[in-house]
């Protein structure tokens, strides 16, 4: 069964199934409905049900504050619908696009690439936001990743993890060459420095989560701030760690800046020997009078929320940025 689904205050009237969710359906249908993830873990397609039933799929639950769910608000890429439905969404202009050029493939890790590009113009973002990449020959599949690099850089860094079955990793790992080119849309999300107020930082980043914690660290470094930086890099197995030496580098040479690598494979012979990553932020406080970043698996997330609500952290100062591999 179809229902009619309007989206306010653009005006656009999709048909969409009660097996696809509005996001799904306004792409098929040529609506340029704002998203980022498409699996419930940014919260860029975040709307707000006007009138209609609809079901809400599982998505990561810190996306929606208790206010905004009583204000009917829906992560649109996990929402199905029930009945005709009319939906605030915001519905972006003819996306801008640049050409990137691959300059460098360096494998980090046993599973990590790092990509850079350079770009056929100026590239705009902020420090910790993230660019949606065209996947090559397959038309209409994006990917997005966060930049590791700071905006002032010539190049744009990424960190990308190979998932099986990952149509973006795949040709990354088994088919790019350097000069091959690759197009991207505008920088997206809201995970960027706060500088309205100096605190301490509090950073953690799990994985490839670590690219947008070095971006978020070289913005900071810039300012003129004095209070010190905590940053804690966690993995499970020893063959994902990366970086180590330039992490390393910078907490030898910034003394505002401390650094944890924490790896829980009993393997692990580094300083501290295995360890996890949130038990050790957590032996490591207090952290009540910090601004905190976390970037990692919706999973990592939601328990590092959780742990540093315990801690006397408010939730305002607490700012994450959660990804979950697509498949497709």
């Amino acid at each position: 069964m179809e229902h009619e689904v309007i989206l306010e205050p653009s005006g656009h009237c999709l048909q969409v199934r009660e097996d696809q969710c509005i996001v799904e359906a306004a792409l098929e249908q040529g609506v340029a409905i704002h998203y980022g993830c498409g699996n419930g873990s940014c919260g860029d397609c975040k709307g707000r049900i006007v009138d209609g039933e609809g079901v809400q799929l599982p998505f990561m639950p810190l996306l929606l504050t208790p206010g905004e769910r009583a204000d009917n608000r829906a992560i649109l890429c996990k929402l199905q619908p029930r009945s005709a439905m009319r939906i605030e969404a915001q519905v972006d202009g003819a996306a801008e696009l640049w050409t990137g050029t691959v300059t460098t493939l360096q494998q980090l890790a046993s599973t990590v690439m790092e990509l850079r590009l350079r770009c056929d113009r100026p590239y705009p973002f902020r420090a910790g936001q993230y660019a949606r990449i065209a996947v090559p020959d397959q038309p209409g599949q994006w990917r997005s990743y966060s930049m590791a690099s700071h905006p002032s850089a010539a190049e744009l860094v990424f960190h990308i993890r190979a998932v099986a079955g990952g149509a973006f990793s795949h040709w990354l790992f088994a088919q790019a060459r350097v000069g091959d080119t690759l197009q991207l849309g505008p920088a997206q999300g809201e995970f960027t420095l706060q500088q309205n107020e100096e605190r301490p930082l509090l950073l953690v980043a799990a994985g490839t989560g670590l690219a947008p914690i070095e971006a978020i660290v070289q913005e900071r470094m810039r300012l003129p701030w004095t209070t010190p930086v905590a940053l804690f890099f966690g993995v499970r197995r020893a063959a994902d760690l990366y970086h180590l030496d330039d992490l390393q580098n910078l907490a030898d040479s910034w003394p505002n800046l401390r650094l944890e690598i924490c790896c829980s494979d009993p393997h692990f012979t580094g300083p501290g020997g295995p360890r996890r990553l949130l038990p050790s932020v957590s032996e490591n406080g207090p952290w009540s009078q910090h601004e905190v970043y976390l970037c990692g698996s919706p999973g990592m997330i939601e328990a590092a929320v959780d742990l540093l609500l315990s801690h006397g952290i408010v939730h305002e100062r607490i700012h994450f940025d959660s990804f979950a591999p697509s498949a497709g």
